[in-house]
């Protein structure tokens, strides 16, 4: 069985970590990143099977990112989770396939990425 890639941008390192934590021992590779230029250099190397992405970056915005994603035909199948403690910001046409509200249930973030699995 392949294992499924999953890429994780969140700035804060602690919520990061609580990602990995909920993840590890699945069957899975976690790539995990705190800025959009480490998102942009991850995915010039390989596309995840599925992205979940903070929208509030120290040096870019999650919405403009996703968009970004969403209309360049090399990436737009690649399914895009967003997160932030702001629950009405996703929805500003940004393409994403989810929205993750902070602070999140760990079943529920694990379900939820786990249907683009």
């Amino acid at each position: 069985m392949k294992k499924k890639k999953i890429l994780i941008v969140e700035d804060n390192n602690d919520i990061r970590e609580l990602i990995g934590f909920i993840l590890t021992g699945d069957y899975y590779i976690l790539k995990m990143c705190a800025t959009a230029a480490a998102l942009n250099a991850e995915m010039s190397r390989t596309l995840p099977d599925v992205i979940v992405l903070d929208i509030m970056l120290p040096d870019g915005n999650g919405l403009e990112l996703c968009r970004h994603i969403k209309h360049d035909p090399s990436t737009s199948h690649v399914p895009v989770v967003l997160m932030s403690a702001h629950e009405n910001e996703w929805q500003k046409d940004s393409g994403a396939d989810s929205f993750i509200a902070k602070p999140f249930n760990i079943g529920d973030f694990k379900s939820v990425v786990e249907s683009y699995l």
